[in-house]
C-alpha cells in the first residue's frame, strides 16, 4: 500500500477521533451531559480521572489527534516516526484509561471506547506506514537515513 493511501487512512481515523474528542471537550466545558447508551459516560466524565493537571483528558486526546493529522502533511521518515510515536503514546494512554474505566470506576464510556478503538487502528497503520518500503523496494523506515538512500 502506498504512503499516500496509508496517510489517507490515518487522516480519516484521526478526523473521526477529532470529532469524538471535540464532542467530549465541548460537553465538558458546557457542563452538558453526553449521549450515552452504556450509562457509564457521566460517571467516567465526572471522575477524578477525567482531568490531568486541570486539563480534560478529552482535550489531550483532541490535541493528540490534531498532532497526528499534522504528521500526515509530509511523508519523510521523521514525520512518519513522529506519527508513530504519537499514535503509540496514545495507545498506551488509551489502555491505561480502559483499565481505569473497568477496574477502578466500574463504568464504561462508549465515546471513550470508540476513540480507543480508533487509536488502536491509528497505531497499527502508523506502524505499517513507518516501516513500509517505497516503490523502489528500499526501506523507508525511520531508521533509514536519507544519505543512505541517496547513495543507492
Amino acid at each position: 500500500m502506498s504512503d499516500r493511501t496509508l496517510r489517507l487512512v490515518m487522516a480519516a481515523f484521526a478526523a473521526a477521533s477529532v470529532g469524538i474528542t471535540a464532542y467530549l471537550v465541548q460537553a465538558h466545558y458546557r457542563g452538558a451531559s453526553v449521549v450515552c447508551s452504556t450509562g457509564g459516560c457521566e460517571t467516567v466524565q465526572h471522575s477524578a480521572y477525567a482531568e490531568i493537571f486541570g486539563m480534560p483528558v478529552a482535550l489531550l486526546g483532541l490535541l493528540g489527534s490534531l498532532a497526528i493529522l499534522l504528521t500526515l502533511l509530509r511523508s519523510d521518515a521523521r514525520w512518519r516516526a513522529a506519527g508513530l510515536t504519537l499514535a503509540v503514546s496514545a495507545l498506551v494512554f488509551a489502555v491505561y484509561l480502559v483499565v481505569v474505566q473497568v477496574a477502578v470506576l466500574g463504568a464504561v464510556c462508549q465515546w471513550c471506547v470508540a476513540n480507543d478503538a480508533i487509536v488502536v487502528v491509528l497505531a497499527g497503520v502508523a506502524g505499517w506506514r513507518a516501516y513500509a518500503t517505497d516503490r523502489s523496494g528500499r526501506s523507508s523506515s525511520p531508521m533509514t537515513t536519507s544519505s543512505a538512500s541517496s547513495n543507492a
